[in-house]
């Protein structure tokens, strides 16, 4: 546990982005941050009493940050303009951020590509604040950093 008054190992209000030299600035939601070991088992022959798990590859699902559309939402679409002619991959940094923007942990992302940005829908007869999602594709997770 942290003795620094500022930290809480639940709550974190704001996720910021770095890809590249690119910062994206703050989201507000994310999720898909995650690994799936893809472990097998092999079940011995005889009298079948043992199961043995095996290693599989690592799987690692799209990454999606949301916020509301503002003037970081200049920073996403210039880097999605620069980055459909980018010939190599990405590395990203996603930090959770505290109440106080405080950073309580970093994620370290190789391997990254734009899979897909959403923009806000428009409906007058039912209005709601105005998001935009980017869903990043990533080929693993560093060392991170608290």
């Amino acid at each position: 546990m942290s003795s620094d008054p500022d930290f809480d190992t639940v709550l974190s209000v704001y996720f910021s982005l770095v890809i590249d030299s690119w910062d994206l600035g703050m989201f507000i939601t994310c999720s898909g941050l995650g690994m799936d070991m893809g472990v097998t088992t092999i079940e011995e022959g005889g009298g079948g009493m043992n199961v043995f798990p095996r290693r599989g590859r690592v799987k690692y699902p799209n990454l999606q940050v949301t916020r509301p559309i503002g003037p970081d939402t200049h920073k996403t679409m210039a880097w999605l303009q620069a980055s459909v002619n980018a010939t190599s991959l990405s590395t990203a940094e996603l930090t959770a951020l505290s109440p106080s923007m405080t950073p309580i942990f970093t994620w370290q992302l190789s391997g990254v590509l734009p899979a897909k940005w959403t923009g806000p829908s428009f409906d007058a007869g039912n209005p709601q604040q105005a998001t935009e999602t980017l869903e990043l594709a990533y080929g693993a997770i560093m060392l991170g950093q608290a």
